[in-house]
């Protein structure tokens, strides 16, 4: 009996949210992102212990860095940046959580909490799983991509009804 506790504590963090957050070792260190244009856009990305980039000097944390071989590659083929951002959004998203957590690459949020540069891609099964990215733009093409794990998920913010409007 004197490993109950122990198997307790093991089955437990089996069902937690907390539990199903992935580290850089998922990272890939090279590879290709296929651009809304349909071609492939070779990438290189370095892991980056003790970054502060999202949170600010009182909270490091181990992140990840993409760079596009070719800086024209992520360009704005006459849509914007949004369906480039959705496609890196997909691939990032895999290296985060377990496969069921469902990240919704489309919509971006914000922030997540005491996040101070950046977006927050949330998990739509865990609602404290969130994924924190920065997109560098340099002449109208994405050339960088930093992310790393949010603190909890992102932050939410949900528009006021209007009166008379009905909720379906």
């Amino acid at each position: 009996m004197k490993n109950c506790p122990v198997l307790v504590l093991l089955g437990a963090s089996l069902f937690s949210p907390a539990a199903a957050v992935a580290g850089p070792e998922k990272f890939a260190s090279e590879g290709f992102i296929d651009n809304e244009a349909g071609e492939k856009c070779r990438y290189r990305q370095e892991v980056i212990s003790g970054a502060t980039h999202f949170h600010g000097d009182s909270i490091a944390s181990t992140i990840g860095e993409i760079v596009f071989d070719d800086p024209r590659c992520m360009r704005d083929s006459g849509n914007g940046l949004d369906g480039n951002k959705t496609l890196i959004n997909k691939v990032i998203s895999t290296w985060y959580s377990h496969p069921d957590a469902e990240f919704d690459s489309v919509t971006l949020h914000d922030s997540s909490l005491h996040q101070d540069v950046g977006q927050c891609i949330q998990s739509k099964r865990f609602a404290a799983i969130g994924i924190v990215i920065d997109y560098v733009v340099t002449d109208d093409s994405i050339v960088k991509v930093l992310h790393g794990p949010a603190l909890e998920g992102c932050l939410v913010h949900v528009r006021a009804r209007e009166p008379g409007l009905e909720v379906a």
